[in-house]
């Protein structure tokens, strides 16, 4: 059996089109384009040997190309905001040389290179085919009106006392591409083919750029990161009484 040219690729995936904020992928944040923090995370991370935006628009091509990484040519329906994900990852794998690739959200720019190495360390030690990053909740949860992980019929329990959920984020994706294939060839869909895993991120790095506020909020975390934001020094009432 021939070995795949690179063991992990990482694929970024992004469309010039938004519901919510116009063109945010390529929107200014913090003095780059969003879709650039995913570009320099993925290149940062040690066992990524080779890094694709998969785009429809050539001006977000641009930006991979300035960035010395690879442009995707997403086919065009593939493009459109009904598109699937498993959809375009299958177009994707299927062209790509190598044993599993890494999907990074562009609109999580808080991602850096050692959370996809950890991600990819996760997956390996787990033997997964399958890893979808999410975030820990310890909270009172209820699915169509009925409570998930704690009883109504006795005293509310402390939230530090009932058992967490796990909400998908979707910041950081690995697939085996052979299971991948397999999966979506043979039923149509493959996003938690195999074996799958859960991998905990940050919830402060889960963040996701989906409303005007969000851009705000991210851009003050990587100043704050990077040692630019304002002093800010902890206050409490009675100090000022």
């Amino acid at each position: 059996m021939i070995s795949p040219k690179h063991k992990y690729i990482a694929e970024i995936p992004a469309r010039i089109g938004s519901n919510r904020v116009k063109k945010k992928s390529i929107r200014m944040l913090d003095g780059k384009p969003m879709i650039q923090y995913a570009i320099e995370a993925c290149k940062n991370a040690s066992k990524v040997k080779e890094v694709f935006v998969n785009t429809d628009s050539d001006l977000i091509g641009k930006v991979a190309i300035v960035n010395e990484v690879g442009y995707y040519k997403r086919l065009e329906h593939l493009a459109s905001d009904t598109s699937k994900q498993d959809e375009f990852n299958y177009d994707f794998l299927m062209n790509m040389d190598c044993e599993a690739v890494i999907m990074v959200n562009p609109v999580s720019p808080l991602i850096e290179g050692s959370d996809i190495d950890n991600a990819i360390t996760y997956f390996e030690e787990m033997e997964l085919d399958s890893l979808i990053s999410a975030k820990q909740e310890r909270l009172h949860v209820f699915f169509q009106g009925n409570p998930l992980n704690f009883c109504t019929d006795s005293l509310l329990p402390a939230t530090q006392d009932i058992a967490p959920v796990d909400i998908c984020t979707w910041n950081i994706c690995i697939w085996r591409k052979e299971t991948f294939i397999r999966s979506y060839e043979k039923d149509g869909y493959a996003a938690f083919s195999g074996k799958v895993g859960l991998w905990s991120v940050d919830p402060i790095k889960a963040i996701k750029i989906s409303y005007e506020d969000d851009f705000r909020m991210a851009e003050e975390i990587i100043k704050s990161r990077e040692g630019r934001a304002s002093e800010y020094k902890p206050s409490y009432y009675e100090e000022v009484l």
